[in-house]
């Protein structure tokens, strides 16, 4: 069934918290990273050259009354500019980013890249993801969002949670039925993820997990621990405690 407007307003939220800011023509270009394309999303517009669901971007933008208006999903669409821009908003603040953050977030992004997701292992992965929910209660909020439901691997990290500031926690979960010290791994993306996004980016380590229950014990390893407590193979990044 083809995603709807809200659904693709949704979509573009986890895309800016990386981006910090995307013009509708940027928007339509990555928005595949965020959204898994059906049939009938994939269907050529009639009345544009282009398929349906990127149409539906144009949509969102063209259904607008305000020149400014901020949306519940989490972000600011302005239609001053041509083309229109999509910028982050601050949940705690209600305001949109500077264009100081911006540039800080645009000179991490050339470094990390959002790429396309295999979706039969993002929906494989999201189990483990759902696994985790009992325990972010513990770390709060009303403001996490499942990532890995709309991009798996895709932009580096699993889950993104608000710190006080309103500033994006992000959380990679990495789950074991064993002890804390079998060992995990990372992908390529998700290690570079990390080393970009240094003062943000925790993974939620999740082991003694029991399926059956769905209850397990959580260790919380910052970015600076990963890297000074951890062990990192070369090859494959399998990760362990030193």
């Amino acid at each position: 069934m083809a995603h709807t407007e809200a659904q693709i307003r949704r979509a573009i939220k986890p895309l800016l918290t990386v981006y910090g800011q995307l013009n509708t023509s940027e928007i339509k270009s990555l928005l595949s990273t965020a959204l898994d394309f059906d049939d009938e999303d994939k269907i050529p517009s009639t009345t544009r050259n282009e398929i349906l669901i990127i149409q539906r971007i144009g949509n969102i933008v063209a259904h607008q009354t305000d020149t400014v208006k901020a949306y519940q999903e989490g972000f600011v669409l302005n239609k001053s500019f041509r083309p229109a821009r999509f910028t982050l908003l601050n949940p705690i603040s209600k305001k949109t980013l500077q264009e100081p953050e911006i540039q800080e977030i645009t000179k991490r992004t050339k470094q990390f890249i959002a790429r396309k997701v295999d979706w039969e292992k993002a929906r494989d992965r999201n189990n483990e993801i759902d696994r985790l929910t009992e325990a972010l209660s513990m770390d709060a909020t009303q403001y996490v969002q499942h990532l890995s439901r709309l991009q798996g691997d895709g932009l580096g990290y699993d889950i993104s949670s608000i710190n006080e500031d309103g500033s994006t926690r992000f959380i990679e979960v990495k789950t074991t039925s064993g002890g804390f010290n079998i060992p995990f791994y990372m992908s390529k993306n998700e290690k570079l993820f990390f080393e970009e996004y240094a003062n943000n980016a925790y993974i939620y380590r999740v082991y003694d997990f029991n399926r059956e229950t769905r209850h397990g014990k959580v260790k919380i390893i910052n970015q600076n621990e990963l890297f000074t407590d951890f062990n990192f193979d070369p090859v494959t990044w399998q990760v362990t405690p030193k």
